[in-house]
Formats: C-alpha cells, structure tokens, sequence
C-alpha cells in the first residue's frame, strides 16, 4: 500500500520550476509487513517532467496514474454550504473550475479573481470569513483560513490552487467517493491532525531555535507511528512543509483504512471534509 502526503500552496510563485524556496512537498509512505515507513519527501519541482512541463502540471500527472490508496493535500476541496446551491453539486463546482479564465503564466487563478468567479460578486463577502463545519468541528481552537477570505492571510489562493488540480485530475475524491481501491484524494489539515494527538500545533514553522525544537518534538512522536530513515528525518527537523507533508499522509491512511477520527457530516455532501486520524 501507498499513500501520499501533500503539503499545497495558493503562491504561484511556489510553483515554478526555479523558485530556491518551494513550499509545496510531497511525502510517499507505503506498508509492508504491517509497518509504515516514509520512503521519499521531495520537493514538487523535483518530480519527473518531460517537455518542460510546469510543475503544478507535474503533481496532476502523478495524481492521475492512481498508483497510490490514498493521496491528502493540505488545502480545503470544497465551499461553505451556503455558496454551494448555486452549483448542484461538488462536480458542479469542478466543472465551474474548469472554465474559469486565467493567465497562461500561473498555473490557477488568484484569489480575488476566484472569489468573483465562482460567487459572483467582488471580495470581500458577508460574513467576510465563512466557515465550513469540517473547519469548526475538526480543527477546535486552531486558527483556520476562510476558503474565500481574500484578505490579510487569505484561504482564497489555496482553494482556487486546490480547486484547480481537482477539477483537472479528474480522479476520486473523498468523501464524494469512497469505494474505490486504490487513487483516493483526501483532504488534510496538520494542525488538525496534531490538535488531535493533542500536540501543540503552533510554533514549529521558522528556522528559530525554538521552531526546530517544536519540529523535534513531533518527529519524536511520528517515530512512534512511522519509521523515518534518517536522510529524511533531517528534512523533517530544517522544515515545516515538508514535516507538514508528513502528517497530511495520515488523513489519506485514516481514510483508506476507514479508521478516521471525526466522522464526516451530512454536509460533507457540499462542504467536503477533513480527515484525521485518531
């Protein structure tokens, strides 16, 4: 069995090829014998590409083949329910993704533009950061980003990057879909999931004496889930993405083994949902 872990970005700058300083990785952990082990974490500029291609083009070729369980990215898959009537659907939405319009030199649409396409009118809106239940319910005390909050820190970006590559994927999302063997995508939050190991989920991004002690302390206790070679482990301590990618694998192997902590809702027909894992 193989599973991925996302680490997602709504920078477009995070994307390109030669960006020094991607946020974007992506952790590949399989079983074997009944152990987890992490066996690559990279970077996604680093996955293989032939003529040139972009990629954000990259990362959707790789989630196509369906050569993993599950796949979890750590960016929000759908809207607040009230937003959702006006597509029918969650493919209603994808399908509205596909025809939005934007520059040929970003791989998805900016958040403002996003915003106005898929609602209808100019950012901000009322109430200006909507919720959905999977954000409340999942991540209690944690600080979450609107999906459509184009502001000072704004979730907009991420769910136009994140919208954008399911659209284009085309593959089975979960909860939408759940029967499936094998290329499941699942929606992640690491701070969720640390709130759920009730660790602290604050203070382990930077490159402060104090951020590499906090990122100690939760490769500490992923070493009691996973096995970590070493090379990898080193990646963990110098950054929080990719230790971040890490921990998104855990919502995609909490679904495929159907052992997710917070069950989903009846919303989560509209809105989507988390998945942690106990």
């Amino acid at each position: 069995m193989r599973w991925y872990g996302i680490d997602f970005s709504g920078n477009h700058r995070m994307w390109r090829q030669n960006t020094g300083r991607s946020n974007v990785w992506i952790a590949t952990i399989e079983s074997t014998t009944g152990e987890l082990r992490l066996m690559e974490l990279i970077q996604v500029q680093e996955l293989p590409a032939t003529d040139g291609m972009h990629p954000f083009d990259r990362l959707i070729t790789l989630l196509q083949r369906q050569d993993f369980t599950g796949a979890a990215i750590d960016a929000p898959f759908s809207l607040p329910k009230q937003f959702m009537e006006r597509f029918g659907s969650h493919q209603g939405l994808l399908t509205k993704m596909r025809n939005i319009e934007y520059p040929s030199t970003r791989p998805f649409p900016d958040g403002v533009s996003f915003v106005k396409a898929v609602i209808g009118q100019n950012p901000p809106l009322e109430p200006p950061k909507p919720l959905r239940e999977t954000e409340r319910n999942c991540a209690p005390g944690i600080n979450v980003r609107s999906t459509l909050w184009t502001g000072a820190r704004p979730g907009a970006p991420m769910t136009a990057a994140c919208l954008t590559l399911l659209a284009k994927t085309g593959v089975p999302i979960w909860p939408w879909s759940s029967h499936t063997k094998t290329g499941l995508l699942v929606e992640a939050f690491p701070a969720a999931q640390l709130v759920r190991w009730e660790m602290s989920a604050n203070g382990y991004n930077g490159n402060t004496s104090e951020a590499r002690e906090a990122r100690d302390v939760i490769i500490k206790h992923l070493a009691t889930r996973i096995f970590l070679p070493s090379a990898l482990h080193e990646l963990m301590r110098c950054s929080a993405d990719a230790l971040d990618a890490v921990l998104c694998g855990f919502a995609a192997i909490a679904v495929t083994k159907g052992i997710v902590a917070i069950p989903p809702t009846s919303v989560s027909i509209d809105e989507g949902w988390i998945a942690v894992h106990p």
